[in-house]
């Protein structure tokens, strides 16, 4: 086992996310972490054996982290000073030699006077335990490699913003309490960038800094009218070399991401009693309000903003392959999918005696068949969609978020619908099940009766038994769910409405979700809770 410990000596973190440079990235990406390191290296001596290390550490996969719940605030915009970059001063110095003329010494004198101050956002998190703990478990450091690790670590004197001042150190003890975030594709609520094998050397191709280092140097000699024959060789490499121009220097990026999730209670699998076509652990997002009249939505605007989350996946998934667009569209050569795909899940505010059907969040539940790569490409296009956020017209724009507090609201919880792994035997509907044909019978009875047998197949359709009982009924057991009328009615093709109803299912055997039914069932329609005492 290896673990790192890392302290936040001022009690925040000052880093931005990737996907938002107005909001704070945490928990810290372990890729972030590694870039710390390997700036330390080349910040001071460049070693064999911290090179040897570094590229050692980038081919153990993702730790498991153990961190606090951070609290964001605000951010607030700063105006700041701008310090001219060498390159453009550079420039300008050989442009006024060019013609023949000596610089103002205001430029260099002075520049408080010509810099504008620029709008620059500082993104911080407020911790309430200032370390974290990043562990491999099931790895064992040489000595070499232990020691080389704890002089890089003893060197690293941030990580993100230069105000987010930390203490970092190589323990010999596991961290002091069990991890709250461990790597799981399949599970994954949060995606964080890492380091894979190649890292190291491809940071130090994007900073190029043996190129710039070369441009330096030559361009000291090249000023340094001392000795005129060095400085026209310096000039002429210059221009042969570089034209005149500072080698490129790119700022450091990671590309690949890792899924993580919290870990699983001990003894609990995916697959304890026999549950639908989707799996159990579909990636909840919370729901933040940017701009329009309502400060939240309700269960009623579900159809909506499924749909135009369906549309805002569809239109960033271009690019990202035939088996990945079909996931998300739910179509492949112009027809519908015959097999699962992508499905929402509407996380309301139900259950309680003070639920109002407020929408909390939604949840992207995958087929059990889905491939990594189907997966994450997946991911990729929601990310894309995340940035731009959600337009929905008169009810205004919306914010879909990663959770990645510790402890979020129970209706945010995968298990809450799902209860896995357990499974339960009594479900009720929260959102109503869309019919895929019409009940022909025109007794009440019997109408209720050809709706029963209809919810029995949509049950069979989605891999789950034939309940042992159904019944229909026009409002929700689960408490805060607006009654069957009163939600919007799915169009068919040719223009009629479809019907829906609520019902309450009793199964032979317990059965984990999410279950979702009927013809809207990837829209977030046909929703099911399991039903239970809540406290």
């Amino acid at each position: 086992m290896i673990t790192l410990g890392i302290r936040y000596l001022n009690g925040f973190a000052a880093a931005s996310d990737p996907d938002d440079r107005d909001a704070a990235e945490w928990p810290p990406h372990p890729g972030r972490i590694f870039m710390a390191l390997t700036a330390s290296h080349f910040q001071t001596d460049a070693s064999a054996s911290g090179r040897t290390a570094l590229e050692w550490l980038e081919q153990q996969g993702s730790p498991q982290i153990h961190c606090s719940t951070g609290l964001s605030r605000d951010v607030v915009t700063q105006f700041v000073p701008v310090n001219p970059r060498i390159a453009d001063e550079n420039k300008a110095r050989e442009k006024e030699r060019t013609a023949g003329k000596k610089p103002p010494p205001a430029l260099q004198s002075a520049p408080g006077i010509i810099r504008t101050r620029q709008p620059r956002t500082f993104a911080r998190t407020w911790l309430e335990d200032d370390t974290i703990w990043l562990v491999w478990p099931e790895v064992e450091a040489p000595t070499a490699i232990r020691e080389a690790l704890s002089l890089l670590c003893s060197k690293v004197t941030r990580i993100g913003h230069s105000s987010s001042l930390v203490q970092m150190w190589v323990s010999d003890a596991d961290a002091p309490q069990s991890p709250n975030w461990v790597p799981d594709d399949d599970r994954s609520v949060i995606r964080l960038r890492i380091a894979t094998p190649g890292t190291l050397a491809d940071l130090e191709r994007r900073f190029n800094g043996a190129a710039n280092e070369s441009y330096a140097e030559l361009l000291v000699v090249a000023d340094d009218d001392s000795d005129k024959k060095e400085q026209k060789a310096a000039r002429a490499r210059l221009k042969a070399d570089y034209e005149n121009e500072p080698p490129p220097r790119h700022r450091p990026q990671l590309s690949v991401f890792q899924g993580y999730a919290a870990p699983l209670p001990l003894g609990e699998t995916s697959a304890s009693v026999r549950g639908s076509v989707l799996s159990p652990f579909f990636l909840p997002l919370t729901l933040e309000r940017i701009d329009g009249p309502y400060r939240h939505l309700d269960l009623l605007n579900v159809l909506i903003f499924c749909q135009r989350l369906h549309e805002a996946l569809c239109s960033h998934c271009d690019d990202l392959g035939t088996a990945v667009i079909a996931m998300i569209s739910g179509r492949a050569n112009g027809k519908p999918l015959d097999v699962p795909h992508l499905a929402f899940v509407p996380l309301a505010f139900v259950g309680h005696p003070h639920a109002d059907g407020r929408l909390l969040g939604i949840g992207l539940a995958f087929p059990e068949t889905i491939t990594r790569q189907e997966r994450r490409g997946v991911l990729t296009a929601l990310e894309r969609a995340r940035k731009e956020g959600l337009k929905l017209g008169r009810l205004g724009s919306w914010r879909i978020e990663p959770i990645t507090v510790q402890r979020p609201p129970v209706n945010l919880l995968p298990k809450t619908w799902t209860d896995q792994p357990e499974g339960a035997t009594e479900w009720a509907t929260v959102t109503p099940i869309a019919f895929d044909q019409h009940a022909k019978a025109k007794d009440k009875v019997a109408y209720r009766a050809e709706i029963a047998a209809m919810i029995r197949q949509a049950c069979q359709r989605i891999g789950l038994p034939e309940p042992r009982e159904v019944i229909v009924m026009s409002v929700s057991a689960h408490l805060g769910a607006p009654t069957a009328q009163e939600f919007p009615r799915l169009q068919r093709k040719d223009g009629s409405k479809r019907r829906h109803s609520h019902a309450i299912l009793i199964f032979g055997e317990p059965v984990r979700g999410p279950i979702l039914l009927g013809a809207g069932r990837y829209r977030g329609y046909g929703l099911c809770r399991p039903m239970r005492e809540e406290g």
